[in-house]
């Protein structure tokens, strides 16, 4: 049966400077947050709890999400249109309807400030664990908050991008779970500045290759660099993280920067195999630079009042390629009076993205160039994107609608041998229907 949340730990420890050194001790284990370092699905925010069991010195919150969705790609699909090639590249241009995930989110809270965090994912061909991780959260003195966390789960810079659709550069370094420990300090000027610092040391996440597209399920050859979840591989190891951010009243500046070394799997092996004429890039022999990685950027923005505005830019060095892009997005949230909870918002957004390989058009002195307009290719092109969407509470916090379609253009070409960019028609309709309990 569901009964009221504890009080956190945060508003006990401050009671005394006892009672602040036992949440120290009892942060190792993960204590039940006031909001988690690294963006949560399934936060009280964003997904109130419903369903809550408890026992002597066990709680239990069950939270979860499904999305069904539909597609339709840009140009005609079935026979006579859908080619081999199409087939490989986009899955297939006739629209589907498919279950794009089903998530499970069980909170295990032992005693009364000490909780294990997780999301289970569900699909037709199979299931993983998307996140799970200890949390800890405590304050001492009474106008600095502290944060720790422990597990699996995506990078502390990972925030809402209020799309189903992830921006380029978030597919590319900050969508997947890592393997990492966190930690962050708060302090809260006034009632409304907020300054916060961090730290991260986590695993490194091996290099993959990830669809342009929105469905994850229909894989083809239409893809980005980027790195994908955490896995044991040979030659893996650490990856630093800063963060270093400022909000007031609703506006925020943040900056963050990360440090590694990449190895020859999941690394340089698979840059090699994902970019046809990478080994023929100059310095790509050069044992100085063999394994570089690091990626950095920054984000400014809005968000109070239903207004929700961002600009978000990264750039990266994986090995000796070197990326940078960048997306700006705004939307405001009209309250409506729908009865009972039926219709209560709705929200149109628009973000344009961009994302660029330094040099990739640019042709070396041995005459290779790193771009092709092959679609086999297509890791090496630049990108353009105009997301629109709209977006609907359709009842209560439980019940959302979106419906978002995605202008997608690709720069393929190479101007210095007189090749024009070719054109790829995979512009995309998704509508989506997500039930969270």
């Amino acid at each position: 049966m569901s009964s009221p949340r504890p009080a956190s730990f945060t508003e006990q420890a401050r009671s005394g400077w006892c009672r602040w050194l036992v949440a120290i001790a009892a942060g190792v284990l993960g204590i039940e947050p006031d909001r988690c370092i690294a963006f949560d699905e399934f936060s009280d925010v964003r997904s109130p709890t419903h369903f809550e069991f408890r026992s002597e010195t066990l709680t239990l919150v069950l939270k979860g999400e499904l999305e069904l969705e539909f597609h339709d790609i840009e140009g005609a699909g079935g026979p006579g249109h859908d080619s081999p090639t199409d087939t490989k590249t986009l899955g297939t241009r006739s629209p589907f309807v498919e279950i794009d995930s089903f998530w499970m989110a069980p909170r295990l809270g032992l005693g009364d400030h000490v909780w294990m965090l997780s999301v289970l994912e569900f699909q037709p061909d199979g299931a993983r664990v998307g996140a799970v991780w200890a949390d800890a959260g405590f304050s001492g003195p009474a106008f600095v908050e502290h944060h720790l966390e422990a597990g699996y789960n995506a990078p502390f810079v990972k925030v809402d991008r209020r799309t189903e659709r992830y921006p380029l550069i978030a597919t590319a370094y900050w969508r997947e779970s890592e393997l990492h420990l966190c930690y962050e300090a708060a302090l809260k000027l006034g009632q409304r500045l907020r300054v916060e610092a961090g730290l991260s040391l986590a695993m490194m996440r091996p290099l993959a290759l990830v669809g342009v597209q929105e469905s994850t399920s229909q894989s083809g050859t239409i893809n980005i660099i980027g790195l994908g979840p955490a896995r044991t591989f040979s030659g893996n190891g650490p990856v630093g993280g800063a963060r270093l951010g400022v909000g007031i009243s609703g506006a925020f500046l943040e900056v963050f920067g990360f440090l590694g070394r990449m190895a020859a799997e999941g690394g340089t092996d698979v840059l090699r195999s994902a970019l046809p004429n990478y080994r023929y890039m100059e310095s790509a022999g050069d044992p100085s630079r063999y394994g570089d990685f690091r990626w950095a950027g920054g984000r400014a923005g809005y968000s109070a009042h239903g207004a929700h505005v961002v600009f978000e830019a990264a750039s990266s060095q994986e090995d000796i390629l070197v990326r940078y892009g960048a997306y700006a997005q705004a939307s405001y949230e009209f309250e409506l009076p729908g009865p009972g909870g039926w219709l209560s918002t709705l929200e149109p957004l628009a973000r344009v993205e961009t994302m660029r390989i330094l040099d990739g058009s640019r042709v070396q002195s041995d005459g290779h160039v790193l771009r092709s307009t092959a679609p086999a290719n297509a890791a090496s092109w630049d990108y353009d994107v105009l997301t629109l969407a709209l977006l609907s509470q359709v009842y209560r916090d439980m019940l959302r609608l979106r419906v978002e379609y995605y202008f997608i253009r690709e720069h393929n070409g190479v101007p210095d041998n007189g090749v024009a960019d070719v054109p790829f028609a995979n512009d995309e309709l998704m509508l989506q229907m997500e039930l969270r309990f």
